[in-house]
């Protein structure tokens, strides 16, 4: 199974085009918030065109379950096929247990406590706009960072993808791995 990780899109057309070459192919894409607005903090992405990209989601072939961040409102959902989930999306795929939750509202001591309890195989997250891909104990933590407006030092917009026993965050650009995580 090939899984597609996203966040933070911020209404950015451009970004998603770039972000679909490597997702098209994948079963299952999870989208971990902020989805169409840029929100009052960021400035405009390039490619703002909340409109186009709420289209292009509706139209998307490869399922998407999306969790709802703190730039999402009501007004998105009405122009949404998907269901935007909130707080939490949970899931199982091929006896995986996946969690994904936007990032805002949570603690690393909640975060840790839901690894746990729910006995989570990924947590997935966005909020940060940095990639994340680390292990606490059995469960990998991935935050992709953002398709559109990334705080990392050197600007680099990213996704995630899971595949193959690997978990890594991609270049939007180059198409280079910026981290990679052996799963097995």
């Amino acid at each position: 199974m090939r899984i597609g990780v996203i966040s933070d899109t911020h209404g950015d057309y451009i970004s998603w085009e770039k972000a679909w070459n490597f997702l098209k192919d994948t079963d299952l894409i999870f989208h971990a918030g902020d989805v169409l607005y840029h929100g009052p903090r960021n400035p405009l992405p390039p490619g703002y065109d909340p409109k186009k990209l709420s289209s292009a989601l509706n139209s998307c072939s490869v399922p998407l379950l999306v969790a709802q961040g703190n730039c999402d409102a009501d007004v998105d959902q009405m122009v949404l096929d998907i269901p935007m989930q909130t707080p939490y999306v949970f899931t199982m795929i091929q006896g995986k247990r996946f969690m994904v939750q936007h990032g805002h509202t949570i603690s690393d001591e909640d975060m840790h406590k839901l690894i746990g309890r729910y006995r989570l195989d990924f947590f997935i997250t966005g909020h940060t706009h940095i990639p994340i891909l680390k292990k606490i104990g059995g469960c990998v933590v991935i935050n992709p960072g953002s398709t559109s407006l990334s705080k990392r030092e050197d600007k680099v917009n990213s996704i995630g993808l899971i595949e193959d026993g690997v978990a890594r965050i991609v270049d939007l650009e180059s198409g280079k791995d910026i981290m990679s995580l052996d799963l097995k």
